[in-house]
């Protein structure tokens, strides 16, 4: 399994992007990688005869994300010094666009290995790409990303779920996330959410036994539910099982793109409770 080396953090200046920051410098810290900061600065579509203007004003507004660039890094590393073991290297990107445009192809162009970013901000341009600037690169990122909610808390010990529908891929993709997160010393609580009751007793026990015999090292177990509310319903499995980080395959097609459509997907990283970590198919 190739080795994390880079994670990219897009942020908005916001208070939330801050606490995303700082989860992305504890993670980096525990996983030994360099991360990369990204500011995305907006511009108008200029009309008439007033391009000219919009990049003054376009210019100006770079000038300013640079110098908070600096002052955001260096507030965030003070909140967490005391809890890292290594200050992790830090560089930084200024780009002007479209936010999620941008954040894919920074994240293409410089091979990061995984994207974290947050789900809230404050920052008006920004505010009208909520829910869709997440939704985008979830949907496009080249790499897994972490999404993590408004006031989510930083786990040094981890309990993960994952959200299973007993594909083929799936035991490929728990193991491959409990690699990952193997410095957390993580548990994981297997879960199949459906909207309803399905049949499910033969595919836990296929998935278990496949542990049992190949990989005996990893602490797993399976649940099987449903709910009318499948948001809801995985909120409250989360909440029931302490769970700490949501961990979620996105296959090209079938499950994420009838189950995990837009929509729903924006309603879940509004209202998912903890960090969540999407695993994307090559």
């Amino acid at each position: 399994m190739k080795k994390i080396t880079k994670i990219l953090v897009p942020i908005d200046y916001s208070e939330a992007s801050n606490d995303v920051l700082k989860f992305a410098l504890r993670l980096a810290d525990r996983v030994n990688a360099t991360l990369e900061v990204l500011h995305v600065v907006t511009h108008d579509v200029p009309a008439l005869d007033y391009a000219s203007f919009v990049a003054i004003a376009t210019d100006e507004k770079v000038k300013i994300a640079r110098s908070l660039m600096n002052k955001t890094i260096a507030r965030a590393q003070k909140n967490v010094n005391e809890l890292l073991d290594n200050m992790p290297d830090i560089q930084t990107d200024i780009e002007v666009g479209v936010p999620d445009t941008k954040i894919i192809e920074v994240a293409i162009r410089d091979d990061v290995d995984y994207i974290v970013m947050g789900t809230q901000g404050q920052n008006t341009v920004w505010d009208r790409f909520l829910g869709s600037t997440a939704v985008d690169v979830l949907k496009f990122a080249p790499c897994p990303v972490f999404v993590i909610p408004e006031k989510a808390e930083y786990k040094e010990e981890m309990e993960l779920g994952y959200a299973t529908d007993f594909s083929d891929a799936d035991a490929f993709e728990i193991w491959k996330a409990s690699k990952l997160l193997q410095p957390f010393k993580s548990n994981i609580s297997a879960v199949h959410l459906a909207e309803r009751e399905e049949y499910t007793e033969g595919k836990i026990a296929e998935l278990d036994e496949f542990f049992t015999q190949n990989a005996p090292q990893i602490d797993i177990r399976f649940y099987s539910f449903y709910s009318e509310d499948m948001v809801e319903g995985m909120n409250d499995f989360i909440r029931k099982h302490n769970i700490s980080l949501m961990v979620m395959y996105k296959p090209k097609r079938n499950f994420f793109e009838k189950i995990f459509h837009k929509s729903f997907t924006k309603e879940l990283v509004r209202k998912i409770e903890v960090p969540l970590l999407i695993l994307n198919e090559k």
